[in-house]
């Protein structure tokens, strides 16, 4: 049985999906349904579906938005959309497969059948891979974060700074502070240059919410932030942060 999740903001577009689904005798079951980006990245995450029905174009968050704040190990992806050009970006990047609406049977089949050639071979989706590497020079403007068993999206405004701890990367917010499947790396590559900064090999703050640099004899220089977090600049990455700060 194929486990599937519908993301679409509009009703209408989720119902037709839901009775072709049924209409078209294959075996899926869906396990879920999202009416926004948002919501779905933390439902993707609890479900774990074996494949994903994702619109392209969504308020807030995109279907391509929505693709970069999930953990690993993902879902396989199938667009759709009523906008060639977002159908034309996905082929262009050999997506699974992607729907122009109105989505007809015949062609949801051909989909169905496509994903379970892939499971049955347990094959990657590298074209999931290639959309990714294209999307690395797009800055975040959310990130997904770890509440527990589930994920919780946040814009990238509310961070104050982001730290490496025994291989795992915690958010901190103004009050308290997340788990997140990025990277360091990942992150000081996907961020905001103009408002985010590497100053440490464990450390990225968020200039907006710098209050002051200061340097000591013993402890060399140090940032503190909004929430009165206090951190290490590495000699290297001074100069830099100064320019950053206008000074």
């Amino acid at each position: 049985m194929l486990r599937a999740v519908l993301v679409d903001d509009e009703p209408l577009a989720r119902q037709r999906l839901l009775t072709l689904l049924e209409e078209t005798g294959q075996a899926v079951e869906v396990v879920g349904e999202a009416a926004d980006g948002k919501s779905a990245v933390p439902l993707i995450h609890e479900l774990r579906p074996d494949v994903v029905f994702l619109d392209v174009q969504m308020p807030l968050l995109s279907g391509f938005d929505v693709l970069d704040l999930l953990a690993n190990p993902k879902p396989y992806i199938v667009f759709v959309t009523a906008y060639d050009e977002y159908a034309l970006r996905a082929f262009e990047v050999h997506a699974l497969d992607y729907l122009t609406k109105p989505v007809r049977r015949e062609r949801l089949q051909k989909s169905l059948q496509r994903i379970a050639q892939f499971i049955d071979l347990r094959q990657p989706d590298h074209g999931l891979e290639a959309l990714q590497r294209a999307r690395q020079t797009m800055p975040l403007q959310r990130i997904a974060l770890q509440a527990g068993r589930r994920l919780k999206v946040v814009p990238l405004t509310d961070v104050h700074f982001v730290e490496a701890e025994d291989k795992l990367v915690f958010v901190h917010l103004a009050d308290s502070r997340r788990l997140t499947d990025f990277t360091l790396k990942d992150l000081e590559r996907r961020l905001d240059p103009s408002c985010f900064a590497r100053i440490h090999r464990a450390y990225i703050i968020n200039m907006a919410f710098v209050r002051e640099l200061v340097s000591d004899a013993d402890t060399g220089y140090q940032v503190v932030l909004a929430n009165g977090a206090i951190l290490p600049v590495a000699r290297r990455r001074i100069q830099a942060l100064r320019e950053l700060l206008g000074g």
